[in-house]
C-alpha cells in the first residue's frame, strides 16, 4: 500500500493510479482508510473519486468493506490528506 502525499503542484505523488491514505475518522477518532483515484474531468480540471471505509484496511479487506464514495477537487484531497496526517500523530 502507498501512503500518498500531495505535492505543492497539486498533483498526487505516487507510482500507482490509486492512492491509499490511512487516518482517523474526523469526529469519532477510529481508524479509517481512504482510496483516492484520479479522474480525467472535462475542461482539464483534476477531480478525484474518494472512497472511505472504516478501519485500517488491507487490500483483501478493502474488497469486501462497506464504502462511502464522493467526488473531490485537488484542494479537497489536499485537505483530506493534511487532516489524516494530523490525526495519525
Amino acid at each position: 500500500m502507498v501512503v500518498a502525499t500531495i505535492a505543492a503542484t497539486g498533483r498526487p505523488r505516487t507510482g500507482a493510479s490509486t492512492m491509499v491514505v490511512h487516518g482517523r475518522h474526523p469526529l469519532r477518532g477510529y481508524p479509517v482508510t481512504w482510496r483516492i483515484t484520479p479522474l480525467t474531468a472535462p475542461g482539464g480540471e483534476s477531480m478525484f473519486v474518494v472512497e472511505r471505509a472504516d478501519g485500517h484496511l488491507s487490500d483483501e479487506a478493502w474488497q469486501v468493506a462497506e464504502k462511502q464514495s464522493s467526488l473531490m477537487s485537488v484542494e479537497g484531497v489536499r485537505e483530506l490528506v493534511r487532516q489524516a496526517r494530523e490525526r495519525r500523530r
